[in-house]
């Protein structure tokens, strides 16, 4: 028998071949009736032999009993088993009953190779259908000893020759060399070498004796389980119904730390390597716990779905799998929490392999620490966390993500810097704001709090500000091509955004009202400031051929696109990111474009300009130009030393200098100019001066003679109505052409209706007459006078009212209103004088309601109620109507007088030349 073991002993096996107990109930009352008739010469004897299966039908006819039996069985002269026992008594259907029972099965017909089952008693029962099959019944002191050395013991046994299986169903307990466990109820599978372990196992292995653990480094693995399956060949054991490991490794010499594991699933399958239990495969419920022991306060707890642990010196390795939680910590403190789809942790590196919606989270003074991906590795020693596919950082209200993250932990686990690269981005929420950084590239830095310290955009980069609900906070984008660098204060708030290349930033107003404009100011470099609170821009500093660009939100007459260039703008702001002013220096330029159709462009230009924002529609609200300042609106010009656009009003205002503004038509100058651009109407004040560049520029609204010369007006005040085409001349004012001219207080030009309006000691002298004096004819200027005059060029008529005095050479005439009318040539056709009309000539006076003077032969038609001539020389004549014939000295009259209302008079009289 030493032999044998020491046989056994060298085989290089490691499974055990299982011990079978299969529980069973008494048959029922029926199987306790049919007890009770057998009698009590199955006594004592039956009582053990409870196992399922069991027949119930022996016979009980005894036909040979043998002490010292013995029986070989061999097939085709291979030897299949041994039996013997003590006493053997055998009856009438064959069964033997058996005492002190020893049965060798033999696997392969070697007589030194074998298994044994041996008992205090057994019935041996051969088969109905004559063929070699057997079943023998084991009670009391069963013991089975493997040919791979495995012992089982138990108290009751069923084993099966035709299924090669031993069952048993109360408790077993086994063991081999340092391997033990105990189970209830088993089935053996002695040729597939398998062992089905049916309830409460438990499998103790040990370090020390033998060789199936030891020099592992392990000190012992403990497995409980519901029920367990040992399968020799595959070199595997299965387990299920609520699974619990528990490994203890032994201290390592070397200092090297090894920790404790306790492992718990529904189901799990531990694999056997050159004798040592290598990997457990478990699912259901997984948990597995890394413990701490005095010299590690450290400790992981994983729990998923599915996992595979491998055993070396301890827990080495652990592929986890089907929502993975992983909870650990270096030194006891606040831990780490871990969740994914998959998980690899290796102990000997102490990474982590997270795959599949990765999430690991610290919360340290109350705030969470999220890093998220779709893979990542985590070398917790290192401090060192690698996160692939929209990996994520978010603490609080920040946030970064990216295609991938390098991020380094400090020595207290927190967050020090991390490197984003592929579609990175930054995001920071306050109650006021939401600030997002976008790049290629994003180099974060963080400080003690784990907020942002520094952040670094490389290459195309885009940051963006949006409120989160104050209505009156403008949201702020800024995007460069090179990279942005933010600054952020000790508390996390922004501090600084400077950026790299052409930048462009843009600020769209926070309401939608009817005069909001969003702003973009693009320069090749764009510093901003903010506020201590760092949720609003304090101000800008854009340096290089810098634009800025105001864009209403809604189309309107009064809204325009304005666009400022200049190589430099300094611009501050009211709370709420709203613009303030910006300041341009060196030569600069605004361009205004109208939303709608029908309105012309306008340009101010200046070597200075300062632009300033309403803080309630954040549109413009002034622009201020200084030193060579320029304006235009189509043909419309104007500069000074100063220019004042207000945009609310529409109001451009010239100062200081010559301030001049002309058109196609005319240039005006004037100490002060205001010109409603909106409106379209002009103010000028003192020292008003206007060029018409010719009669046809006025709309021929002045009568002047000439058509091409040009036609100057002056005055203290002036305004113009460019839409109506007026103009308004207040205060001393006057227009001439040549030697024409009209004088007045006031004078109003109507160009589209070619008329003139003056009033106010209105003087004129416009045209020229030929008078015959002395038989000679000869041009006379003529000067009039009056209150009022109206010209207009439709009818060729000026209109005089108002004391109106005509001074025609010796010649002069005067009424309450006249009319004046010319030819084409501006050239006197004939005048009309009505209501107190006075002529006088040198010794001659004419009175009448109405006088008509024809130039073309120099007479004059008085009518009156009566109408009187009094010549000095000749005497005097009255009637209904006298015509005075200048050039001959010659008057008649006709018609009723008042003192001869009954008939006609008619009297002639000769007019007497004087000499």
């Amino acid at each position: 028998m030493s032999e044998k073991i020491k046989t056994e002993r060298n085989h290089h096996f490691t499974a055990w071949l299982p011990l079978v107990f299969r529980a069973a109930a008494l048959a029922g009352m029926g199987l306790t009736f049919l007890l009770i008739a057998i009698g009590f010469y199955w006594g004592s004897f039956q009582s053990e032999f409870r196992m399922k299966g069991r027949p119930t039908n022996l016979s009980e006819d005894v036909v040979g009993e043998v002490n010292g039996y013995q029986k070989r069985e061999s097939q085709n002269g291979v030897l299949k088993y041994y039996l013997k026992a003590d006493r053997a008594v055998t009856f009438s259907d064959n069964h033997q009953e058996l005492e002190t029972v020893d049965l060798q099965l033999f696997d392969d017909g070697r007589e030194s190779v074998y298994s044994r089952i041996s008992a205090d008693k057994a019935i041996f029962v051969p088969a109905a259908d004559g063929s070699r099959n057997f079943k023998v019944y084991f009670a009391g002191n069963v013991d089975i000893v493997t040919k791979e050395s495995l012992n089982i013991k138990t108290d009751q046994l069923t084993y099966n020759e035709a299924t090669g299986t031993a069952e048993a169903e109360e408790l077993i307990r086994f063991n081999r060399e340092n391997v033990s466990g105990s189970s209830t109820g088993g089935v053996v599978n002695i040729g597939r070498e398998t062992l089905d372990l049916l309830k409460d196992v438990e499998i103790l292995t040990s370090g020390e004796g033998g060789d199936m653990l030891s020099n592992s480094g392990i000190e012992h693995v403990k497995i409980n389980s519901g029920s367990a399956f040992v399968d020799k060949k595959s070199e595997k054991i299965t387990l299920d119904n609520g699974v619990a490991i528990s490994i203890t490794p032994v201290n390592d010499p070397n200092g090297n730390i090894r920790q404790p594991t306790d492992i718990t699933s529904n189901r799990a399958t531990a694999h056997f390597e050159d004798q040592r239990i290598r990997q457990f495969d478990l699912n259901g419920n997984v948990r597995v716990y890394q413990k701490p022991i005095p010299r590690a306060a450290g400790w992981t707890k994983t729990s998923s779905g599915r996992a595979i642990a491998t055993i070396g010196n301890e827990l080495e390795r652990v592929e986890l799998f089907q929502n993975v939680e992983i909870e650990s910590t270096t030194d006891g403190s606040n831990p780490t929490n871990i969740r994914s789809n998959n998980a690899v942790y290796f102990k000997p590196a102490d990474t982590f392999e997270l795959d599949e919606r990765v999430v690991i989270s610290t919360n340290d003074g109350g705030v969470k620490t999220n890093l998220s991906a779709s893979r990542a590795v985590y070398e917790r020693t290192k401090g060192l966390i690698l996160m692939y596919g929209g990996a994520a950082i978010g603490r609080g209200n920040d946030f970064v993500r990216g295609n991938r993250i390098r991020a380094n932990l400090n020595a207290k686990r927190k967050l020090k810097s991390a490197i984003v690269t592929g579609n990175a981005f930054l995001r920071q929420i306050t109650a006021e704001r939401r600030t997002e950084v976008s790049a290629d590239e994003l180099n974060a830095r963080f400080n003690q709090n784990e907020g942002f310290e520094k952040a670094k955009a490389v290459g195309q980069s885009h940051v963006v500000v949006i409120p989160t609900r104050d209505s009156q906070y403008a949201k702020y984008a800024m995007k460069a091509p090179l990279g942005i660098n933010l600054d952020f204060r000790l508390d996390g708030t922004l501090n600084t955004l400077e950026t790299k290349g052409r930048t462009t930033i843009r600020l769209d107003a926070p309401n939608d009202s009817i005069d909001s404009a969003d702003k973009t100011l693009t320069a090749d470099q764009i510093k901003t400031y903010f506020f201590e609170n760092g949720n609003d821009i304090s101000r800008a500093e854009a340096v290089g051929d810098a634009e800025l660009i105001a864009s209403p939100r809604r189309k309107s007459v009064k809204n325009f696109k304005t666009t400022v260039n200049g190589a430099r703008f300094d611009c501050d702001f009211y709370r709420g990111n709203n613009a303030r002013s910006c300041r341009s220096s060196g030569k600069s330029k605004v361009v205004r474009d109208a939303t709608v159709r029908g309105i012309l462009p306008q340009t101010l230009q200046a070597d200075r300009l300062n632009s300033i924002f309403d803080q309630t529609s954040h549109d413009l609200r002034l622009m201020e130009a200084h030193g060579n300042a320029k304006f235009n609106q189509g043909v419309q010009n104007g500069i000074s030393d100063h220019i004042a656009y207000d945009v609310g009003s529409a109001v451009v205002r010239f100062r200081g200098g010559e301030p001049t503004v002309w058109d196609s038509k005319a240039r005006s100058k004037a100490k002060e100019i205001d010109w409603d651009t909106r409106a379209k109407k002009s103010s000028f004040r003192e020292k008003v001066s206007t060029t018409y560049y010719g009669r046809k520029s006025t709309g021929s609204s002045t009568p002047f003679t000439k058509t091409e010369s040009p036609v100057f007006v002056t005055s203290n005040v002036a305004f113009f109505d460019h839409d109506e085409e007026t103009a308004l001349f207040t205060g001393d004012a006057r227009t001439w052409q040549g030697n024409n001219y009209v004088r007045a207080e006031r004078l109003y030009l109507q160009q589209r209706k070619g008329e003139l309006f003056a009033d106010g000691n209105v003087q004129s002298l416009l045209y020229d007459v030929n008078q015959t004096v002395d038989g000679r004819s000869t041009r006379t200027p003529v000067y009039v006078s009056a209150r009022e005059m109206h010209y207009r060029e439709e009818s060729r008529k000026i209109h005089y009212e108002n004391e109106v005095d005509i001074r025609q050479g010796a010649n002069r005439m005067k009424a309450d209103a006249a009319d004046i009318f010319l030819d084409a040539e501006n050239e006197l056709t004939r005048s009309v004088l009505h209501k107190s009309v006075v002529i006088t000539q040198p010794n001659r006076r004419a009175t009448g309601n109405y006088a008509e003077y024809s130039a073309s032969n120099e007479t004059a038609l008085i009518r009156g109620n009566p109408a009187r001539v009094i010549d000095a020389e000749s005497g005097s004549s009255e009637g209904r109507e006298i015509m005075v014939y200048l050039k001959e000295n010659r008057v008649v009259g006709s018609g009723k007088t008042i003192k001869n209302a009954a008939g006609r008079n008619r009297t002639v009289y000769k007019i007497k030349k004087s000499n």
